[in-house]
């Protein structure tokens, strides 16, 4: 199930970045969201609440929290830019 996760979560990326008609509707002036703000508290908590300390386990753990809050970004640009096309609604209810 992580494998398929993760592929489709490269893909997703790829689709982003490269895809010629999927690349131009991003906005990078109301793209602002500051990721640090989520990365580190979920470092932070996944090296305090982890099953074992060894770096396999605070890495899963650090993971599944980040997973749990990757959302939050791409909400706040919805929000902002009152703009959603097919792909990035299917992408947010799949996400969720």
């Amino acid at each position: 199930m992580k494998l398929i996760f993760l592929g489709s979560s490269f893909s997703i990326v790829w689709y982003m970045r490269y895809h010629k008609i999927v690349r131009r509707s991003y906005d990078k002036d109301q793209d602002t969201f500051r990721h640090y703000i989520l990365i580190l508290p979920c470092l932070i908590l996944a090296l305090l609440i982890n099953e074992k300390f060894t770096f396999k386990e605070v890495m899963w753990a650090f993971s599944l929290y980040l997973e749990a809050v990757a959302i939050l970004p791409q909400l706040v640009l919805l929000q902002r830019t009152r703009n959603i096309d097919n792909l990035t609604g299917q992408y947010v209810f799949l996400l969720g």
